[in-house]
This record gives structure tokens, sequence and C-alpha cells, in this order.
């Protein structure tokens, strides 16, 4: 088992818990208001990035630095995956502690 495939299970419970967070808001009754609204459309502007730049530097990692297996390549993008939840749902809970929300 490689360092990889131990990090990615590290992750899992904090992708459940945060994916747990981003369901419960988006199905409640808060994210139906005008200030919920702003907070997913926030969360979206904060957690989209992370797999392209994600992806960016792997695919530098690959091409310039060292070539990695179709494995390796594959449980990085699973890691992206969860980090792309994690980050939706952590910046979700960050924004609803927040007074006020700025427009987007």
């Amino acid at each position: 088992m490689s360092w990889l495939s131990v990090f990615g299970m590290c992750i899992i419970p904090f992708f459940l818990f945060f994916s747990y967070t981003t369901l419960m808001f988006t199905r409640g009754n808060e994210s139906k208001s005008e200030r919920g609204k702003r907070i997913l459309h926030a969360s979206y502007k904060y957690s989209i990035p992370v797999f392209p730049i994600g992806w960016l530097l792997i695919e530098g990692y690959h091409r310039i630095i060292k070539a990695v297996t179709f494995d390796v390549y594959r449980e990085y993008m699973v890691i992206l995956i969860l980090l792309l939840f994690i980050a939706q749902g952590l910046s979700i809970m960050i924004l609803k502690r927040n007074t006020e929300v700025a427009p987007t």
C-alpha cells in the first residue's frame, strides 16, 4: 500500500463529514433564502478552482519531474475529487458562521 492510498484513506472521514454538511445545507431551508444562495455561490467560487489547479499540478509533476503510472494517476484523481468536496463543505461551514456574506 502506497503513501498515496494511506493519505486517501485518511481524508475519507473528512470527505464524508463535509459532504454531509453540504447535503444538509442544500436540502435545508437555510439554502433557500437569499443569504443561503449567496453562501452556496461563494462556496462554489472557492471550491471549484481546487480541481483544475490540482490537475495542473499533477500534469506538471508528470511531465516535468517524473512520469507517473496510470494507477498512481487514478489515485491522484480520486484524492483531488475528495479534496474538492472537502473544500466546498468547509467553505459552507465558514461562510455560515460569518455574519455577512458579500453578494456575488
